[in-house]
This record gives structure tokens, C-alpha cells and sequence, in this order.
């Protein structure tokens, strides 16, 4: 007799109008053009890693992997969100709709080799952090790392840069002219180096500051809209990273943990302060037991 389980369908409708139907027994699902994706997509409208849909009791949960081409629901952009049957979620110009069902264990379903969550791990997820990292740091003996994250967050800027640090007109523009050139050419690395975009806004700002004092209001209204959507922007990301460092500790996910660390640390490179500090100790820690598991 068939067994009865639960799993994630997706119903998949292509640019050129195809449409497929892909069950896959597991409670996490990564979609991307990825070899290592359960659901691959071609590279030109998936990253390696663009969504990653997990089945909660509540039903499917989806979480962006690619910041830099947010995946949609109804044609709004997420960083992470429930996903109703009746939703829409667009990767690239591919439009997936997903929902929980039970299946049949088949060959026909796509199998995942994963441990079985069980739901009161999802009902504890948010208060598990503290337990995880009792977990993942209790056999160091001397407990010289703190097991307890900080609450406290540092912020990436200072309030926005206002006054030019010249006031000739000529030489303002000249030196708004110079931020506005570095600027633009971090806010292009950010996505391959965090720090990148944090350093670019207060360039942003600096450049807007003194495109205000040579008197052109054009590329100050220009550098002022880019200092605050990319303030914006950065924003959500470290918001983003804190909270899936914080879902890896809570499932144990170490990989995953030391990798969120890393862009964390690079997040507030230059800064010091309790958080950074455990970020630092964290990251030592990890190293030590990602490298245990390999030998």
C-alpha cells in the first residue's frame, strides 16, 4: 500500500508558454539555475540560488537568495513571505505557483534526502537561537565565546551627510563630480562585495552635498535619490542576513551560518562593538567545527 505524505507541487509556466508540474518530496526546496537546485531554472532568469521555499504548518514560506533580482509575488518584490496557493511567485519571466499536498511515495516524485522537520520545530524556531548556539558552542570548554547574540545591531552609517566639506562653487562640483564617479562604481560591485554598497552612500551623499553648493539642482536631486534608495537597499540586506544567520543557528545549518557570518562581518567591516565582536567569535568557531566534519 502507497504511503501518504506531504509535499511542495510547483506549477511552472515558462515565457514561451510551456507549463510543467514538479512535486518534490521535501520540506525545503531551493529554486535556481544551480546544479544543486531541486527546481532548476535557465541562468537567464535564475541565479545559482534565487528561492528558497520552505513547507511550514502554516503552509509554504518563500526567502530570496539572489538580492540582486528579488523574486516577485503578484508582481511585488520580497525578501521573504507566505505564498498562498493562489499566489504568484515570479522568478525572472518565470511564474511559479506552489502549495503543500500529499503525495504518493512514488517514483515519479522528485525525492530530497532531508531530515523531516517536525512542526514544533517551526512553532520554537523563533525562540530555538539561544539553544542552538548552547549546541554549537558547548563542547569549547572554556566558554570564552559568548553564547548569546547581541540584540543590539550597529548601524552601517551615521545620520546622511548634509555639507560639503568645500564651499566654492567650482571646487564643490568638482569634488561632487569625483564622489559621484566612486559612488557609482561600488554601488556596481555591491552585489559581489557587501561593503561596497555601504561605502557608497555616504559617496552618495557627500556627492549631493556639494552638487547643492555648486548650484545644480538636477544632479543634486540625482545624487540625493541614489544616496537613499541605496541606503534603502543595503538596509534590507543586513536586515535580511541578520535573519538568516539567525534561522541557520536556530536549525543547526552550520554551512549555511558561517556563510550568513561572513557577509555579516563584511557588512561591518571597520566597525567594532559587542555584535561584531560575536560575529568574529562565531566565525572562529564555525571554522573549527565545519573543519572537524570534514576530517
Amino acid at each position: 500500500m502507497a504511503t501518504s505524505v506531504q509535499g511542495l507541487r510547483f506549477h511552472l509556466r515558462h515565457p514561451d508558454g510551456r507549463a510543467e508540474v514538479l512535486t518534490v518530496d521535501s520540506e525545503r526546496v531551493l529554486i535556481g539555475s544551480g546544479a544543486h537546485c531541486e527546481i532548476r531554472l535557465p541562468g537567464e532568469h535564475a541565479a545559482v540560488e534565487h528561492v528558497e521555499v520552505t513547507m511550514t504548518p502554516g503552509g509554504a514560506y518563500a526567502q530570496a537568495r539572489a538580492l540582486d533580482r528579488l523574486p516577485t509575488i503578484n508582481g511585488v518584490e520580497f525578501m521573504q513571505t507566505p505564498v498562498l496557493d493562489s499566489a504568484v511567485l515570479g522568478i525572472g519571466a518565470v511564474q511559479i505557483q506552489i502549495s503543500v499536498v500529499e503525495i504518493e511515495d512514488n517514483p515519479n516524485v522528485i525525492k530530497k534526502k532531508t531530515e523531516k522537520t517536525s512542526p514544533m520545530t517551526y512553532v520554537l524556531a523563533l525562540v530555538a537561537i539561544p539553544l542552538s548556539l548552547y549546541v554549537i558552542f558547548a563542547d569549547e570548554g572554556s566558554g570564552t565565546v559568548s553564547k548569546k547574540m547581541p540584540q543590539e545591531k550597529p548601524a552601517l552609517w551615521a545620520e546622511p551627510v548634509k555639507t560639503c566639506p568645500v564651499q566654492a562653487p567650482d571646487q564643490a562640483g568638482a569634488l561632487a563630480s569625483e564622489k559621484w564617479v566612486v559612488a557609482e562604481g561600488k554601488a556596481e560591485r555591491r552585489p559581489f562585495r557587501v561593503q561596497d554598497g555601504v561605502l557608497a552612500v555616504p559617496l552618495y551623499e557627500t556627492a549631493a552635498a556639494c552638487f547643492r553648493t555648486a548650484g545644480d539642482e538636477e544632479r543634486t536631486k540625482g545624487a540625493t535619490e541614489a544616496a537613499s534608495n541605496l541606503r534603502a537597499k543595503v538596509g534590507e540586506d543586513y536586515r535580511a542576513h541578520q535573519v538568516r544567520l539567525e534561522h541557520a543557528l536556530s536549525v543547526n545549518d552550520l554551512p549555511m551560518a558561517h556563510k550568513e557570518v561572513k557577509i555579516l562581518l563584511a557588512f561591518t567591516e571597520g566597525q567594532s562593538g559587542p555584535y561584531v565582536e560575536w560575529l568574529s567569535q562565531v566565525d572562529r568557531q564555525l571554522q573549527l567545527k565545519l573543519g572537524e566534519k570534514k576530517s
